[in-house]
């Protein structure tokens, strides 16, 4: 396994099955390389700060704009306050 193969595999496959032929390839390959072990630690520590981040929170237009822009329903004023302000 190259280090261009994990990295792809990494970036591509973030939630596979870590018990497949491809994942234990992997494992082996971090076990004797410094850059690509460093690169998934690096890259696990970016997604736990991203996770622990609140969302901002919009205006009703800026939120308006945001849904239209990405092509999304509005959501109908049936639905529960809480569900519209996770948008």
């Amino acid at each position: 396994m190259t280090c261009k193969k994990t990295y792809r595999y990494i970036c591509e496959n973030l939630d596979a099955n870590l018990n497949s032929p491809t994942c234990i390839e992997i494992k082996k390959h971090l076990d004797h390389c410094p850059n690509c072990t460093a690169y998934l630690e690096t890259l696990k520590k970016t997604v736990l700060l991203y996770k622990n981040q609140k969302s901002p929170k919009l205006g009703k237009s800026a939120r308006k704009n945001l849904v239209l822009s990405l092509n999304l329903e509005i959501p109908s004023k049936s639905l529960k306050k809480s569900n519209i302000s996770s948008l």
